[in-house]
Order: structure tokens, then sequence, then C-alpha cells
């Protein structure tokens, strides 16, 4: 469970009305955990790539102690990074019309039924209405870094205007940048882990370059610098975040 979250983003603990947030890349869900947890107004949809993965995630967030998540987590099978959002998060209608609700079908063709927490619209509902606020928790450094403006433009066209972007990633000169070997890189500050995974390691210029292309505005952007000591080995360990806010303007 990611405990910093709530002091990080304080926005998720401050906002008012029936917020929805989009998790994406929830692997086992110790970002949405504390999400939940912290007001029992906020719903959330957590998209990931790996349907084992989803399942994993349910498991561990609906057996919390202390989070109801009956009809407040709903989790679908998306890649972000090759796919577009289904349409009953944000649909066409709502975003050129103010977010009011028209009569049309759901696309469910991204649907991930999951019993009592799948996914499920009103009668007269095309879609949520958008999302308030996306988390893009070491996520972004996961995907192959060619595909990551073509995301954040995906993930733009959910966010109603006025939301919110919180991220947190991997920054440069990380331990475990440092740790990777000279056949291991693919590209500039791109690795590739043996399990055929990419690591991609952010400075505070191209995270600002990305979210600025994809028409959205910064609010904070900063290093998160932490030392801390194996308590094993007794070995310092040298970690390097990025930390940025970025917000949807209210007119494009």
């Amino acid at each position: 469970e990611r405990r910093y979250l709530l002091k990080e983003f304080p926005e998720l603990l401050n906002s008012k009305g029936c917020a929805k947030v989009l998790e994406v890349g929830c692997g086992n869900g110790s970002t949405v955990v504390p999400i939940l947890r912290c007001s029992p107004s906020i719903s959330v949809y957590a998209c990931d790539c790996s349907e084992d993965t989803l399942e994993k995630a349910n498991e561990i967030v609906c057996n919390t102690q202390g989070v109801d998540a009956k009809d407040r987590f709903h989790p679908f099978l998306l890649d972000v990074s090759k796919e577009n959002f289904p349409g009953w998060l944000f649909c066409k209608c709502c975003q050129s019309s103010d977010g009011k609700v028209v009569d049309l079908s759901p696309d469910s063709s991204h649907l991930y039924v999951r019993g009592k927490n799948s996914i499920s619209l009103k009668e007269d509902q095309c879609c949520v209405g958008g999302i308030d606020f996306i988390t893009m928790i070491f996520m972004l450094s996961a995907i192959p870094f060619n595909t990551i403006s073509a995301t954040l433009e995906r993930c733009m066209s959910v966010l109603k205007p006025g939301g919110l972007v919180l991220f947190r990633d991997y920054g440069v000169y990380d331990m475990t940048m440092l740790r990777f070997l000279p056949h291991q890189r693919v590209g500039f500050r791109e690795y590739m882990r043996a399990d055929g995974t990419y690591s991609y390691f952010f400075s505070l210029d191209t995270v600002r370059e990305l979210f600025h292309a994809a028409g959205l505005l910064e609010l904070e952007l900063e290093y998160c610098c932490v030392r801390s000591v194996n308590r094993k080995n007794g070995k310092n360990m040298q970690r390097v975040w990025v930390h940025g806010k970025f917000k949807k303007p209210t007119s494009q």
C-alpha cells in the first residue's frame, strides 16, 4: 500500500462530491487501496494490461480491512500504450456537450466483467461522465518511450476539463538505473529488464515536454530524492523519483 500517496497528492482527500479516479496501470492495487480508504464518495476505475494482475488487484482491494470496494472499484483490461479507452468512461458526445448525459448505448468492448464489481450504467446513461483524477504511479516508465506521447493523449481524452493528472515515476540516476548493464540499454535512458519489460528514467525537462505536448498545464514538477539504508547489508540506497501534478485546461 502506497501510504505516501495522500500526503503527496492531498487533492484526493479534498475532492468534493463523487470524484472519479482513473488508475492507469493499477498493478496489484497498492495505489487503489489508500484512495478508496480516504473517502467513501470516491470511485476508482483501474486498468491494466494483464488479466492475472487485475484478478490479484481485485483480491487485495476487496479483502483489505477498512476498504469498502462495493460499487466503487471498477477494474478493466486495457493496454493503454496500444488501445483507446472505452467510450463508457467519457464518450465523445458528452465531451462535446459539457458532460450532459445523452441517449447512447455505452461501448462495452473493453468491459472487464468481474461479478458484482463489474461496470454498470443506468439505462439512460451513455458513460460515467469523465474522470476527475488520473493517477500514473510508476507506470509510464514501464512502456516503450516512443508510445508515451500517444498514451498521454489517450488519458487526456477521458479527463474532464479542470481534471488533474497525478504523476510519480523513476528519475535519472535512481539506483535501479545505475544497476543496469550496458547490454540492457535500448535507448536514451531506456533499458530492458530480463523479463522483457521496459524501464525508462525521466528528467524534469522530459516530463515537462511530454505533458505539455499533450495539452496539460504544469502545476508541480520536481525531483524527490530519498536515501535509505538496507538493514541486511548496510548499503546506502539512493532513490530518485519525479513528482508531478498537471491540469487539463478548462477551455481548449
